[in-house]
Order: structure tokens, then C-alpha cells, then sequence
């Protein structure tokens, strides 16, 4: 299941609200065109939305309830990696990809203590793919930068957390997206083969 928007735009402005925790503008990165950014902090409703949405999609559809994955794309990326930090058994398998980490990255680094606790007293059983284009690596936001440090923290043996990072070579924001669908499909599926890891 996809949640989306009604507009024919490559995206919605009203992603900046949804996927993202509230944050001071100062923390921000100047807006290429200079203009003020949309009001962010959203998160948490969307979340909840998907939270309570789940049972209703459990009515309609046969659902494994112990095979679910959260897949994000910049944005979408740093709400997957939110969601992972504040519920992280609300799925089993994480796909954040190019995620926005600047926008949040403060955030994450006060609450990585508390979610590794999380962790600690769950099964373990989590998977996460965090997946940049080469060509990101030039960007100013240093998302790949962000997310390959992210990924050794979060490798650490204790944290129970099945972690991956892949650079995909010679791909943009935007181009990253069919070989990343393609290695989130193999991912999520391959973590759900008996014997499989």
C-alpha cells in the first residue's frame, strides 16, 4: 500500500510538514530558491495515521503482521528512520532512502541513546536498508554522508538491528529510485525467507 497525494507536481509542498519533526528554521539549509520553507513537524499525525489505518487494511486484506516494511524517499526517507527511532516494532524492515537527515539530524542524534534502549528491550528482529545516490554525495545537506554514518552506529553488534548502506553508482536524487525499489523488494522479501538473513 502507497499513501500519496492528489497533485499531477513531481511532489507535494505538504511533505515538508508531514514527514519531518518539528525543527528551528535556523537549523535549516538556505532553500535553493531563497524562499521560506514550509512549516515542518508533522510526523508524529502521520504516524498515528498509519498506525490506526492498519487495522482497517488487516479487515480488508490478509496481512502478515510480523512481515511489514516501511519504505520513505528523501523526505519519506527521514520519516521511515523517525518512525524506526520512535516505534521501532510498529514494522520489521526499514527502506530509508536518500533520507533527509539535515532536516532532523539533531533530533536524531539526542534520541539514539533512548532508541537503542528500545531496542534492547524488544527481540532485535529489525532490518534497515539505507540507500543514497553516488551523485548525492556533492550535496551540500551531506546526505550520504549522513546516512553512511548513521548506519555504523546503528551496526554496533548490541543494537540488534540488521543494517545495510549501499551507494548506488553514478545516480541522483531522483534516478537512485528504480535500483533502490528494486534492492528494497529483494531486501524485504530476502528477510522474510526462513533461514534467509
Amino acid at each position: 500500500m502507497g499513501i500519496g497525494y492528489a497533485t499531477n507536481a513531481p511532489f507535494s509542498s505538504e511533505r515538508y510538514y508531514d514527514f519531518t519533526l518539528p525543527v528551528a528554521v535556523s537549523e535549516l539549509p538556505v532553500r535553493p530558491d531563497g524562499s521560506p520553507w514550509p512549516s515542518p513537524g508533522g510526523a508524529e499525525n502521520i504516524l498515528k495515521f498509519i498506525e490506526d489505518l492498519k487495522p482497517e487494511i488487516g479487515k480488508r486484506y490478509k496481512v502478515d503482521y510480523n512481515s511489514q516494511t516501511l519504505f520513505g524517499h528523501s523526505l519519506g526517507g527521514l520519516f521511515a528512520l523517525y518512525v524506526l527511532f520512535e516505534n521501532p516494532y510498529a514494522f520489521q524492515t526499514y527502506i530509508a532512502g536518500s533520507p533527509s537527515l539535515h532536516w532532523n539530524k539533531k533530533w536524531f542524534r539526542e534520541e539514539e541513546d533512548r532508541f537503542l534502549s528500545r531496542l534492547n528491550q524488544g527481540n532485535g528482529d529489525i532490518s534497515l536498508l539505507l540507500g543514497v545516490g553516488e551523485l548525492e554525495g556533492t550535496h551540500k545537506s551531506g546526505m550520504n554522508e549522513n546516512a553512511l554514518e548513521l548506519s555504523k552506529r546503528l551496526s554496533l553488534k548490541e543494537s540488534g538491528v540488521n543494517v545495510h548502506f549501499k551507494e548506488f553508482e553514478e545516480e541522483g536524487h531522483l534516478s537512485v529510485l528504480p535500483p533502490l525499489i528494486n534492492r528494497a523488494l529483494r531486501f524485504a522479501l530476502k528477510r522474510n525467507v526462513p533461514g534467509k538473513k
